[in-house]
């Protein structure tokens, strides 16, 4: 699907990233359904650890370096990837910027006592103003059209964690699994 420049980015290599992606998705699941103390714990455990991981992933550029900048011009560096001669590894850099905040969207959801979409949306939003801020000032460029992606995704992310908390709600409710309601 990829050729070997692409799987190049992925730091454990295409089948553990694979492996720990799906254990990861699974106690996403288990945290939007089950509502127990034990499974709020395991989500803000799992929200700390999503900050690490975008804060390792996006933490670059050297402090004093006078280069850095910033993009003001939407959709400027998204065409760019696009029509890019190296496509691939721009569909990986745009939907990579998607993936990166579903879970923080996702599991601010789940912790949120209401409001669910806005608080993911805005928690992803205000990470990632922050990260592209902090890119900027290190030396490295900051873009808005990253801060849109990662909106998208930590939109996308509070959107399916309502969905399934909906669903999953119903299912422990008639006796699905067996953890008490809040």
């Amino acid at each position: 699907m990829f050729d070997d420049d692409v799987w190049r980015y992925l730091p454990l290599g295409p089948v553990p990233s694979l492996v720990l992606g799906s254990v990861w998705t699974g106690a996403a699941i288990y945290v939007a359904v089950v509502r127990s103390r034990t499974a709020r714990v395991l989500a803000a455990t799992m929200l700390i650890a999503s900050v690490a991981i975008v804060l390792a992933y996006t933490a670059r550029g050297a402090l004093s370096n006078d280069n850095g900048g910033f993009s003001w011009r939407l959709g400027t560096s998204i065409r760019a990837e696009m029509h890019s001669v190296n496509r691939p590894l721009g569909l990986v850099n745009i939907v990579g910027n998607v993936a990166l905040f579903v879970p923080i969207g996702w599991l601010v959801a789940v912790l949120s006592p209401r409001h669910q979409l806005v608080m993911g949306t805005f928690c992803a939003l205000l990470l990632s103003t922050s990260v592209e801020c902090w890119q900027q000032a290190s030396g490295s460029f900051g873009d808005v059209d990253d801060i849109v992606l990662n909106g998208v995704g930590g939109f996308l992310g509070a959107c399916a964690a309502g969905c399934l908390r909906s669903v999953g709600g119903r299912f422990v409710a008639r006796g699905g699994l067996a953890a008490r309601p809040r």
